[in-house]
């Protein structure tokens, strides 16, 4: 019975350090969960006798991960409703979601997503804010998806990493919630309306049209993206 349970045990360290580990970056700063970095890297080129503008929004974003993997998926959702550009080391596709999937990506080295939005403007016409959902997991293993949110506009540009865990994550057509004891739960949509606010104990799933969400669980604030 010993035997058989340092061997279960020797099992059990085995696929835990198989675990694959999945690590956004926007040049060498690590996305890591919660943090917002600010960023500038949108090129405006003027042509002013035609009377337009050129507006390139250009991040250097980049995945790796920390065994080899060939099963990764990759989407990138614009929530705003812009043409958005993926390749990710293949065929570059765009629209306003795209996915691609059977990616491979190497031990700790970088898979370039080459992500961009590009678009052509009157010189008087506002830059939109570009606000997209980036996400990749190994669709062998669960629990590997990691997530972040970029917004790219006139006024700047930032990432977010979204925190994705267990307790609060998004589910098809709303989020789901795990709670030990009673928890207020406060959810706005990201034009700061309230759409949800309770105090929650248990499990359950809340029903939430496709969108951005901000939430407060417990003392605890993120967003969340719905599909």
């Amino acid at each position: 019975m010993k035997k058989f349970l340092l061997l279960l045990a020797g099992v059990s360290a085995y696929l835990s350090a198989d675990a694959i580990e999945l690590t956004f970056w926007m040049g060498n700063q690590k996305i890591t969960p919660n943090q917002t970095v600010k960023f500038n890297d949108i090129d405006v080129v003027t042509y002013d006798e035609d009377g337009y503008k050129e507006v390139t929004m250009d991040p250097k974003l980049s995945l790796t991960a920390d065994i080899y993997s060939s099963n990764i998926k990759l989407s990138a959702t614009c929530t705003s409703g812009q043409i958005i550009q993926m390749c990710a080391g293949g065929t570059c596709n765009a629209g306003e979601s795209v996915t691609k999937e059977k990616i491979t990506v190497r031990p700790n080295q970088k898979l370039n997503l080459d992500f961009e939005y590009a678009d052509e403007f009157d010189l008087d016409e506002p830059i939109p804010t570009v606000v997209t959902v980036i996400e990749a997991e190994d669709v062998t293993e669960s629990g590997t998806k990691v997530q972040f949110i970029i917004e790219m506009g006139e006024e700047g540009a930032s990432v977010t990493a979204i925190e994705v865990r267990d307790d609060f994550k998004a589910v098809e057509g709303g989020v789901a919630y795990k709670a030990a004891k009673n928890c207020p739960l406060r959810i706005v949509n990201i034009l700061g309306v309230n759409v949800y606010s309770a105090t929650v104990s248990g499990e359950g799933v809340i029903n939430l049209p496709k969108g951005l969400y901000v939430y407060t669980f417990g003392n605890r604030s993120g967003k969340v993206y719905i599909r």
